[in-house]
């Protein structure tokens, strides 16, 4: 089996974190998913040639909804749609939605997340240094970008809020008067915190951060975003945790109805440039119920984004045009390479090729409705590569099967501890 044509060269120390990060809990690395991306390819290039690479796009908005079950590749695809938007200069910020921190029926909460995960485009060699995400460090790069032009406060307009526009104009006044501790208050209310009301007085901020708000704030930092230069924002939202981050019939009726003044907002041209990406991991969790509220979010979601179809709005991650054998078969020789280059070492093709059939196979005998096959693929076959390292055998059938034992256990115990903490 040659591992998967001819593999892109990749960093040993990048190469190391994914094979590190994989193995432990089958969980994506932050960095590097498009190294060992399988089956997505379609759904992204779809993306780049009729979203990012589309000249008109910078004055539109659209929303999409990934469905894919826990751990079958949301967080990953998210990812791997954040690496395209920085390609083409897009603005991001990825949200873990969570029940306990950030559930999507709280607004106020998810704009918090946004402006504190807010992240410019960045290239592989920044992954491997010193890098800061959040509204203070975009504000700090714009600066640093434009300070020796005369003037630069009059290029903040355009907010649909003035107290947004007021207090950025503050914020960037006291970089330029290097008052550190001015800018630090005024971005305490970016971040959605109370600041003192001498300072609300004095900035002529009128406005909290807030439920009530929380809408209008989003279209100003996206506002504030295209005035900055950026082609426009992308927001990543994964429900992260195995349910979803609604807790009750109420909160679930508020986050659905969030979620449809966001798709009625893309129809308008107050969010240029800005692109929703919404992962759930179970369609009908999210749409089963009866009422208006679904009603109409069914309406709005019932389309499927295909290559014939690139303005539909669901992605289905489990619909890939690959059968689980071939995936975990091209998705193994792609981790063979990056092991590879993690650790300098050339696998014998003959036993890398014998150890994959057995592994892949010992995987889908095992799958189980609660665990993803590919998490335990993922788990499994990096020790198997750590086995074939230390004995340069066969790792055979009995052997495969006693990995993929372990590792399931593993994950199973894992994903119990997380389930009982969030309840805590």
């Amino acid at each position: 089996m040659k591992k998967d044509g001819v593999m892109p060269q990749i960093d040993p120390i990048l190469a190391r974190i994914i094979i590190n990060t994989l193995g432990g809990y089958g969980t994506p690395p932050e960095f590097g998913t498009e190294y060992f991306s399988v089956g997505l390819e379609t759904y992204l290039k779809v993306l780049e040639q009729d979203y990012f690479n589309f000249p008109g796009m910078q004055s539109i908005s659209t929303f999409k909804l990934i469905i894919g079950t826990y751990g079958g590749g949301k967080t990953h695809f998210l990812y791997s749609i954040r690496n395209l938007a920085w390609k083409y200069n897009y603005v991001t910020s990825y949200v873990a939605l969570s029940s306990t921190e950030c559930p999507f029926d709280r607004l106020e909460l998810v704009y918090k997340k946004i402006v504190s995960n807010i992240n410019t485009p960045m290239t592989e060699k920044d992954y491997f240094g010193a890098y800061e995400i959040g509204i203070e460090a975009f504000l700090r790069k714009w600066y640093n970008r434009i300070k020796g032009e005369e003037n630069f406060i009059s290029l903040i307009k355009g907010l649909e809020s003035v107290s947004y526009a007021n207090c950025i104009k503050g914020a960037l006044s006291n970089l330029a008067a290097e008052d550190e501790e001015g800018f630090l208050s005024l971005v305490q209310w970016l971040k959605g915190e109370d600041i003192p009301r001498e300072l609300k007085l004095r900035y002529r901020i009128s406005e909290r951060i807030d439920r009530t708000s929380s809408f209008r704030m989003l279209r100003s930092l996206i506002q504030l975003v295209n005035t900055f230069g950026y082609n426009g924002m992308v927001f990543l939202f994964d429900e992260a945790e195995r349910g979803m981050s609604i807790s009750t019939s109420r909160d679930r009726r508020r986050a659905l109805d969030n979620l449809r003044q966001i798709i009625d907002e893309c129809g308008n041209s107050r969010l240029p440039g800005a692109m929703f990406f919404y992962a759930i991991p179970d369609e009908n969790t999210l749409l089963e119920g009866a009422g208006g509220v679904y009603e109409a979010l069914n309406q709005r979601l019932r389309t499927s984004f295909t290559k014939v179809n690139p303005a539909g709005v669901k992605i289905d991650l489990e619909k890939i045009e690959l059968s689980p054998e071939d995936f975990l078969t091209k998705l193994g020789g792609k981790l063979a390479g990056i092991y590879e280059s993690a650790y300098d070492y050339k696998f014998d093709e003959n036993i890398l090729n014998r150890s994959m059939k057995n592994m892949v196979g010992a995987v889908l005998e095992k799958q189980m409705l609660d665990v993803s096959y590919r998490r335990i693929f993922v788990t499994s076959i990096i020790e198997a590569f750590q086995r074939i390292r230390d004995t340069n055998q066969v790792i055979n059938m009995d052997t495969a099967r006693q990995i993929v034992r372990s590792r399931a256990a593993e994950i199973i115990r894992k994903e119990k501890e997380e389930v009982e903490h969030e309840e805590f």
